[in-house]
């Protein structure tokens, strides 16, 4: 936790600076998404893909985290509260050196796009993964037609969390191999059903169609939800890394995990022995808010943990 207080300061600190260089302010529950994400992303995603090379993030390399979130999260916003047409869009992030801001948030959005366009190394991967990104995007806008089918609705949840965790590899100075990126990228698809399976009540109340607000059964779902799991547990095992880094990197991965499964063990108290979810509008905020505060949530999350790492540990020696 003291780990994170000091990345919230020097996001803090950071983020007044670029907004008095560019003569505005952004929203304060921008300006608070920013700080947050970046500082829960650092000592837990980022610190745990560069411990499979024994080290930490480096000062240059959170910079450019930091750069991120203000890009993802100006963009969200964009989308989000209608604030830029689609064209508009793809003009700020493809024809940005042409593009004219009239906003603080425009001019910050194409300042940190820009600063990470220019270091990144191969290009022509990173404007496939942008324009992907940039797709799934867009087209969440279709998750508040409720006809929108379940094949489609399953593209752009993982598409929306695959592409953007995958889109972090690109800002660090170590290259990752093409099994490091599909961690990055199935993560990133599991962080996105974690965030779903959070957000149940606020999405319904909004209207917004997500793949856990129409579950039926919170049984098949966890199935669906630990397929993903086993899936980034096989890729790990394949990680051109020495056993103990990717078992450390493993155990940091389920931590991620556990907050889904606990979200999903608590839908299966729910559902009981029936067959189906009870009408999921119909239940009270308190049934579909998980409270990470209760002792007794945190200890699922370790126990978790503790499990899945030590069966990985088990199935790496039976493999040897």
């Amino acid at each position: 936790m003291s780990a994170r207080r000091q990345e919230e300061k020097w996001a803090t600190n950071y983020l007044r600076r670029l907004e008095s260089s560019f003569g505005g302010q952004l929203d304060p529950a921008s300006f608070r998404k920013i700080v947050n994400s970046y500082s829960i992303y650092i000592p837990m995603i980022c610190d745990a893909f560069m411990g499979l090379r024994g080290r930490k993030t480096s000062a240059q390399e959170k910079e450019r985290m930091l750069l991120y979130f203000i890009c993802s999260t100006i963009f969200d916003d964009f989308c989000d509260r209608k604030e830029l047409s689609r064209e508009l869009l793809y003009r700020i992030s493809y024809e940005s050196e042409q593009y004219q801001p009239t906003r603080v948030e425009e001019r910050l959005f194409l300042h940190a796009h820009l600063a990470l366009k220019g270091f990144v190394a191969d290009q022509s991967l990173y404007e496939e993964i942008t324009r992907e990104l940039f797709r799934v995007q867009v087209d969440s806008d279709k998750q508040f037609d409720p006809a929108i089918s379940q094949e489609e609705l399953t593209r752009i949840t993982l598409g929306k969390g695959g592409y953007s965790v995958l889109l972090c590899h690109f800002y660090f100075d170590s290259p990752a191999c093409a099994i490091e990126q599909a961690c990055w990228y199935r993560l990133g698809g599991i962080i996105q059903l974690t965030n779903d399976l959070f957000d149940i009540y606020k999405d319904l109340e909004q209207g917004s169609v997500t793949l856990p607000n129409r579950m039926e059964s919170a049984y098949e779902f966890s199935d669906y939800f630990m397929g993903e799991v086993t899936a980034i547990e096989k890729a790990i095992a394949m990680l051109p890394y020495d056993t103990s880094r990717r078992q450390d990197f493993l155990s940091g991965v389920m931590g991620i995990c556990s907050f889904g499964s606990l979200a999903l063990h608590r839908l299966r108290e729910l559902q009981g022995q029936e067959e189906r979810l009870p009408n999921l509008r119909q239940l009270p905020r308190k049934a579909l808010v998980v409270d990470m505060e209760q002792a007794t949530n945190i200890w699922y999350c370790i126990k978790f943990t503790y499990r899945k790492t030590k069966a990985w540990q088990l199935s790496i020696v039976a493999a040897n």
